[in-house]
């Protein structure tokens, strides 16, 4: 008898609330490119042919459609919004202050910053995880690298946090992540004309005093780009924080493996951590080409969903994909994509993530869920946030 289910909302945020991982499965065993008729895109669910798809930028296009909204709905001046060589222009503007080089240089301040947190939430004993431990430290390191300025950073989260439910498609934007996202074009609109008067060291400045083929960046340019650092910065690394807390609650045994040995963070540990949580749950292409894909046919203008979040737990790429294991070796997760449009503040978000939980695992002796309280997923199709995630501390 053949397996089925009924159709499935690629989209629908209380999907990934809940326990997506059976419905990966289902996909990438029986219908690897699943046409999902609700919101008009095809769903690939399989490591490889997500792999294959990130090798072929001609044939699957990010231009404008890098999150599942309709084409042509809006013009996206991001780098993340760009095919090649627009976007390799752009991302060389600032590439160089994310290298693994670059990012060690804010090593001292970040562990500063995260001791500071560690200190106020073991003087407290219980405490909000997410609005304690894992909010603050990205939101200041993002609000710095702009030029905010690290003082701002409670305004960063906040507009990282309402935006960011706006990139499940135009049928799940809130009021909240449209106004948040009209404040944060409006912050930044100040801040934008203060750097080009005042410029200093920070990426706002160095956009607003450079030119791409003898043309100057437009304020509409530099505010897309500002957004997709703030999302792709702050909420990401927050969530990989936040999850990892509660995943090391849920797993003792590995929590002790770390604790026996703190090296394993950094040599092992970090990988798994991002690949269990895989922040971004997906990013969308555009067909450019007819094609067809396992039996699919696939036309010129069709949009694709490419599921990292299940190609991370994929069987034909991992051992044991379901298994939390913090001492894996074989690791070569998609978290941060793949290819040209590879996540360009991986090695900040792997520091941060790394020295957090070296502090947090060498100070914090003990840690579990507060009495009579639960954590949960906040519903959203594009990152799975934490949410009500309450520690008592020792």
């Amino acid at each position: 008898m053949t397996e089925t289910l009924p159709q499935i909302d690629l989209l629908n945020g209380y999907l990934y609330a809940a326990d997506p991982t059976p419905t990966y499965r289902w996909l990438r065993h029986h219908a690897p490119v699943y046409r999902d008729d609700i919101n008009r895109l095809w769903g690939i669910s399989r490591y490889h042919d997500i792999v294959e798809v990130e090798k072929r930028p001609r044939r699957y296009s990010n231009r404008n459609s890098y999150r599942p909204i309709p084409v042509g709905t809006y013009d996206d001046r991001s780098m993340i919004g760009l095919d090649d060589p627009d976007h390799q222009a752009q991302r060389r503007l600032v590439a160089r202050r994310f290298t693994p080089r670059a990012v060690v240089d804010h090593d001292a301040e970040i562990t500063e910053v995260i001791d500071g947190l560690i200190d106020e939430a073991l003087a407290a004993g219980t405490v909000d995880a997410v609005e304690a431990l894992a909010a603050p430290l990205p939101a200041m390191m993002i609000a710095k690298y702009l030029g905010f300025g690290i003082d701002r950073w409670r305004e960063i989260k906040r507009w990282s946090t309402d935006t960011i439910q706006n990139g499940g498609g135009l049928r799940y934007m809130t009021e909240p992540g449209i106004i948040a996202a009209m404040e944060f074009a409006g912050a930044c609109a100040e801040l934008i004309a203060d750097k080009r008067a005042n410029p200093t060291d920070d990426m706002v400045s160095v956009w607003c005093h450079t030119e791409i083929d003898g043309e100057p960046m437009s304020d509409e340019q530099i505010i897309a780009e500002c957004l997709l650092l703030v999302d792709g910065g702050a909420e990401t690394t927050r969530t990989v924080i936040a999850q990892t807390l509660w995943d090391l609650i849920e797993h003792p045994d590995q929590l002790l493996r770390l604790r026996q040995n703190p090296d394993m963070i950094a040599e092992t540990a970090v990988e798994e951590f991002i690949r269990w949580v895989t922040p971004i749950l997906n990013m969308a292409r555009v067909v450019t080409e007819d094609h067809e894909l396992h039996g699919q046919q696939l036309r010129e203008g069709d949009q694709v969903l490419l599921m990292y979040s299940s190609a991370n737990r994929d069987e034909a790429a991992f051992d044991s994909p379901d298994v939390y294991d913090v001492g894996r070796v074989r690791n070569q997760h998609v978290a941060f994509g793949f290819g040209t449009h590879f996540c360009l503040g991986s090695s900040l978000a792997r520091l941060e993530i790394r020295r957090f939980f070296e502090r947090f695992l060498a100070r914090v002796a003990s840690f579990e869920i507060a009495a009579g309280t639960a954590p949960n997923h906040i519903p959203g199709a594009f990152v799975r946030g934490v949410d009500g995630l309450v520690l008592d501390l020792r």
